[in-house]
């Protein structure tokens, strides 16, 4: 059994040794012999690959020109050199052009909202400082005037003002500066009134014409200011009087003072001075006659008391003499 796989073994090998064989004759072709030493050259054999352009939408895609060369083969037999022919076998040159497909996407612009954040302008702003009482100042002369519908003055007026304010908690005297104050105000038949407004406020004086009493005065006084009298402490004060008959003159006349005081309660008071006032029958836009107040116009009443006094004096002393010379002219008798 074992003998007989054994041949059966070289059997086989001894075929694959003849098929062997003579595949390897078929493989290598007799050629004339140039020299003892023989060559034998494999095929130099060239593949050109093509050259295949894809334009990919709006791109050009080129594909390398890729050369793909076999290595050469020398094989020497020994002492016996075999030139195969120089067989050269080219490719055909193909070049196989994609058609020139050109995909344009869409021409897609995308904007991005212009988005601009602000930030918030945040202003810090330093604390207010405290209100203070202004610089001490000196009183002075306003000059104002209001004027009708035609232009026409109605009421003039000149005047230092100065609101005194005296109470528990505050002492003190607010003064009103004219280059700082404007002046407005109504013209009516029988009524008119002037409003001084500044900075810390304003005072309005209301007149009257009487055609009974023949006369123009003052019935309505109001005035509304805020200010600080001590520092950190700024308070507002307010006030009315009404049904007044005050600064009156004579119809065309102009009331004039030295100075006055108006009280106008909860301890304030109104002070006004060096002052002329005037309310309709304005002749050429100047004040008319004045008319003084009480403490401008003068005071005969000492005058008339020293003149008394003196005549009595004087009637004391001539009696007393009369008296005296009477007792003498009786101490003496006739002859």
């Amino acid at each position: 059994m074992g003998r007989g796989l054994l041949l059966i073994s070289l059997f086989i090998a001894a075929t694959a040794l003849t098929y062997s064989s003579a595949f390897m004759a078929k493989s290598v072709s007799p050629s004339p012999s140039l020299a003892t030493n023989t060559t034998t050259h494999a095929p130099n054999t060239t593949t050109h690959s093509s050259n295949t352009t894809t334009h990919a939408p709006n791109t050009t895609t080129h594909a390398p020109n890729t050369t793909t060369h076999a290595p050469n083969t020398t094989t020497h037999s020994p002492n016996t050199t075999t030139h195969a022919p120089n067989t050269t076998t080219h490719s055909p040159n193909t070049t196989t052009h994609a058609p020139n497909s050109t995909t344009h996407s869409p021409n897609s612009t995308t904007h991005s909202p212009n988005s601009t954040t602000h930030s918030p302008n945040t202003t810090t702003q330093a604390p207010t400082p405290p209100p203070t009482p202004t610089p001490p100042t000196k009183l002075t002369v306003g000059n104002y005037n209001v004027t009708d519908g035609k232009g026409k003055i109605c009421i003039l007026a000149k005047l230092e003002i100065q609101i005194r304010v005296n109470t528990s908690e505050v002492n003190g005297t607010f003064i009103v500066q004219p280059n700082m104050t404007t002046a407005h105000g109504k013209c009516e038949t029988n009524t008119a009134s002037i409003t001084l407004a500044f900075t810390e406020g304003n005072l309005t004086l209301q007149f009257n014409n009487s055609e009974t009493a023949k006369k123009v005065y003052v019935d309505d006084v109001e005035y509304s200011f805020t200010y600080a009298f001590k520092k950190g402490d700024s308070k507002t004060y307010s006030g009315k009087n009404k049904s007044l008959e005050l600064f009156a003159a004579a119809q065309g006349d102009s009331y004039s003072c030295t100075a006055e005081t108006v009280y106008m309660g909860n301890g304030v008071s109104l002070d006004l001075s060096n002052y002329r006032l005037q309310a309709f029958n304005i002749k050429n836009n100047q004040f008319g006659a004045p008319d003084l107040c009480k403490a401008d116009k003068p005071d005969y009443r000492v005058p008339i008391a020293v003149g008394i006094i003196l005549i009595i004096l004087i009637v004391i002393v001539v009696i007393a003499y009369l008296i005296s010379r009477k007792r003498r002219t009786d101490g003496y008798q006739s002859l």
